[in-house]
């Protein structure tokens, strides 16, 4: 289920494609969304295979991917999908303020495309709601796959049957047996559904270190970001346990833009050239991580901040009354090494005070009642878990970065 396939004159998506065109809906999506925090944003995709999932949904029976569609779970537990209250038990996470921009972000584009796309083909969509279309905009984030090779975002339903695992294989997308003269090819606006699959269209084949699986095997690949913080925000899952069996699986962005801010109209001059000259981005914003691979023991301390994390430091503590500096990737001294690490103290130490509501030990407790609350309570744990998580990683970081 591609947003090519809703391009198409003709097939079992075309009516999404030529209600968009009739509405000229699609001009007034958001399209591509750059961020400081994650990969681009397709906003245009996403909503044209939200709109072709509820397209499928509503098209009965003789619906393609009808089956499909009803198999999807109609509860979605990334952080899109939840309220204002659950949102809060994050705390001062950083992913409480992304989830509201998605969901500022789906109201968006839900006005942008109804009621005209409505208008255009009310049979599919005339009583579609802003609830009916976030679900559908949150399962294609959590569950579609961008496809380069051949331009397109597309829903694969054998992919679909594996769960994720942090341990398993990644499993292996590939477009083959397009051909781009087909583009254009007078009999598509003909072809029925006995030849709309012939040897011409996009071919996926999907490839994962399974082997073979009987009926009833739970089967699995890699796909979700190893720590929980991004498996939550983009699939809604968190990865309970694996502090306790000393695994990394916690991660979170700090920005050093308050020291830049802080600084003279001078100061800043100097800067500015300093970042250009050694590339050091502008947002000035990094991940911390205690995730070192695949169930391997979690980084500690000064081995949870990157490089161009330290680069970025080192390049806001420079005196600029003295000497350029050759490289970021040492300090010019021992002063300017101190003035880096007790910069990126200040910025965790105040990341750190975002989270003061709640001890770790209060939340630990919350949290093990959480987890014993089953189903009803699973959101709740999963912001705990990445509260307890993200407190714990800046506690350690901190302590590294002033300890003598």
């Amino acid at each position: 289920m591609t947003t090519r396939e809703c391009a198409r004159d003709a097939g079992p998506l075309a009516d999404v494609g030529r209600a968009m065109r009739a509405s000229r809906a699609e001009d007034a999506l958001a399209g591509i969304i750059e961020s400081d925090h994650e990969y681009p944003l397709d906003s245009t995709s996403t909503s044209t295979l939200a709109l072709a999932l509820i397209h499928q949904m509503r098209g009965g029976r003789d619906a393609r991917w009808r089956a499909y569609a009803d198999a999807l779970p109609r509860v979605v537990d990334s952080l899109l999908a939840w309220s204002d209250a659950e949102l809060e038990v994050l705390q001062g996470s950083a992913l409480r303020e992304r989830a509201v921009m998605r969901r500022r972000l789906v109201r968006r584009e839900y006005d942008a495309l109804f009621p005209a796309i409505a208008e255009a083909c009310p049979e599919a969509f005339g009583d579609v709601d802003e609830a009916f279309f976030k679900w559908a905009y949150a399962t294609v984030m959590s569950r579609a796959y961008s496809l380069p090779d051949v331009g397109c975002m597309a829903l694969l339903p054998g992919l679909d049957l594996y769960n994720s695992a942090r341990d398993a294989e990644k499993c292996v997308v590939e477009a083959l047996g397009y051909d781009e003269e087909d583009e254009d090819d007078e009999d598509d606006e003909t072809r029925d559904d006995e030849t709309f699959d012939d040897e011409r269209e996009t071919q996926i084949t999907l490839r994962a270190g399974v082997g073979g699986v009987g009926a009833g095997e739970e089967i699995f690949h890699d796909y979700a970001d190893h720590a929980s913080g991004g498996a939550l925000l983009e699939f809604g899952f968190v990865y309970h346990g694996e502090r306790a069996k000393g695994i990394g699986s916690h991660a979170m962005d700090v920005s050093l833009t308050s020291a830049y801010e802080a600084a003279t109209a001078k100061t800043r001059a100097f800067l500015d050239g300093v970042f250009e000259r050694f590339g050091v981005r502008k947002s000035l914003t990094y991940e911390i991580s205690n995730v070192a691979g695949v169930y391997k023991a979690a980084l500690r301390g000064l081995e949870c901040l990157p490089e161009d994390c330290w680069r970025a430091a080192r390049a806001l503590t420079l005196d600029p009354d003295a000497p350029a500096p050759t490289t970021l990737d040492v300090a010019a001294d021992d002063a300017h090494a101190m003035r880096a690490r007790a910069l990126l103290a200040d910025v965790c130490r105040a990341e750190r005070e975002k989270r003061r509501a709640t001890t770790i030990e209060e939340d630990e407790t919350l949290l093990r009642d959480a987890l014993d609350g089953g189903y009803e309570r699973r959101r709740e744990a999963m912001a705990l878990e990445v509260r307890v998580g993200e407190k714990l990683l800046l506690d350690d970081v901190v302590d590294a970065l002033t300890r003598e």
